[in-house]
């Protein structure tokens, strides 16, 4: 098709089809992204959250992926979303908005915002425009929206991070400030060094923390291990601690993997130790059947296992 020969009528009308197939699409992906993340698909696969499959496996752009994870999880508590995205009373960056300040809320209140609450944003926000339901999102849940983390990479390499804190995490940087006032290097000031300094701190502490585990592996080594208890009386908690230092030392990241891909997860983020055989099936606490998984994977493995769910 040569659009340049097109009628504006014409290409106005193809435009408007296109747009209503568009919507059609998004509803079916979005009804699609709900199943993944009802059977924990993402984590089968070897990832360790739903954004990493939808960025990683999928294609999508962090944003991108975001929005559509926000309109998934928001219509699983108000279905009518799918059908308002599909008629284009509502858009994802409305779903957004909304799902971004519900977590606000949520994280400044330790409450949850109800369903009816979300049913009736939901509705207010039809056929709004962004401004518009900026302002309605603001007077129902009673917040001033937060601006978007920006992270900027400019040409020497540097990076610029732009990011709106709340009053309390705003107080606790402070307070961070004020008890380094003493230990940090003359004239430092600027909350780029300040940062710097603090990571550094941590980042030697940790480097330290290993060090000494390190040191007291190699000790381990040196002797024979003999940690098998009967299973049914061990519980997580009781692996000896030179045996949960070698498991971290070992793995150090989620070693789970999906053996048909070959994918292995390899998430840095809330690790644990898991059984590789379950203790309630005769496992042990021996070296050999642990090793580290995500929180995610921890959690998924377990249900796997204990055939909690039907997606195994």
């Amino acid at each position: 098709m040569k659009l340049k020969k097109l009628t504006d009528q014409n290409l106005d009308s193809n435009l408007k089809e296109l747009v209503a197939g568009e919507r059609e699409i998004l509803a079916e992906i979005i009804l699609h992204i709900i199943e993944v993340e009802t059977r924990k698909l993402y984590l089968k696969l070897g990832f360790a959250s739903l954004f990493e499959y939808l960025t990683q496996h999928i294609g999508y752009a962090n944003g991108s992926a975001q929005r559509r994870i926000d309109a998934a999880r928001l219509a699983m508590v108000v279905p009518k979303v799918v059908g308002d995205l599909e008629s284009g009373d509502l858009n994802l960056s409305q779903v957004s908005l909304l799902q971004k300040s519900i977590r606000a809320v949520q994280s400044e209140s330790k409450t949850k915002v109800d369903q009816k609450t979300k049913e009736d944003l939901v509705n207010l926000l039809s056929n709004k425009s962004f401004a518009e339901s900026e302002i309605l999102v603001s007077q129902v849940l009673d917040i001033t929206p937060a601006e978007v983390t920006k992270i900027t990479n400019q040409k020497d390499e540097s990076v610029r991070l732009q990011v709106t804190l709340s009053k309390s995490q705003w107080e606790k940087l402070l307070k961070m400030r004020e008890l380094l006032s003493n230990s940090m290097p003359s004239g430092i000031s600027n909350w780029d060094q300040v940062l710097e300094y603090a990571a550094d701190k941590i980042i030697k502490l940790k480097d330290k923390s290993q060090g000494k585990q390190k040191s007291e592996n190699q000790n381990q080594n040196l002797k024979p291990h003999h940690t098998s208890e009967p299973s049914s009386s061990k519980a997580r908690q009781h692996i000896p601690i030179s045996i949960r230092r070698q498991v971290f030392q070992r793995d150090q990241c989620c070693q789970y993997l999906n053996k048909t891909t070959g994918k292995k997860c390899e998430s840095k983020w809330h690790l644990h130790i898991d059984h590789i055989q379950p203790l309630w099936a005769d496992g042990s606490n021996e070296l050999e059947n642990l090793r580290i998984l995500c929180a995610g994977h921890n959690q998924q493995v377990y249900r796997w296992q204990a055939n909690i769910n039907n997606h195994s």
